[in-house]
């Protein structure tokens, strides 16, 4: 313990091990996983013969139709819109 006030003018990293430079792997890291695919929209049949539609947190749910009604409704809003675009 006296020794410890004797060193106080020494450099006290003189006794430090330096770390390596790179260290091993004793186990190799993990894959980077993949993003995972986002889902926009979903649509499927269900189990009691209707027709599901799910876009974010909303879903409906149509007979058939609901499905031809809703069908019809977009072609008419489609023949609606300019014909500015290029289609492709």
């Amino acid at each position: 313990m006296f020794d410890w006030f004797k060193n106080k003018g020494k450099d006290i990293t003189d006794n430090v091990v330096p770390f390596p430079e790179k260290v091993p792997h004793i186990v190799p890291p993990a894959p980077v996983p993949e993003k995972q695919a986002t889902v926009f929209y979903r649509l499927g049949v269900t189990d009691n013969n209707r027709v599901a539609f799910s876009m974010g947190m909303t879903e409906i749910t149509m007979t058939k139709t609901g499905v031809q009604a809703l069908i019809e409704q977009l072609q008419v809003f489609r023949d609606q819109l300019a014909d500015d675009q290029e289609e492709e």
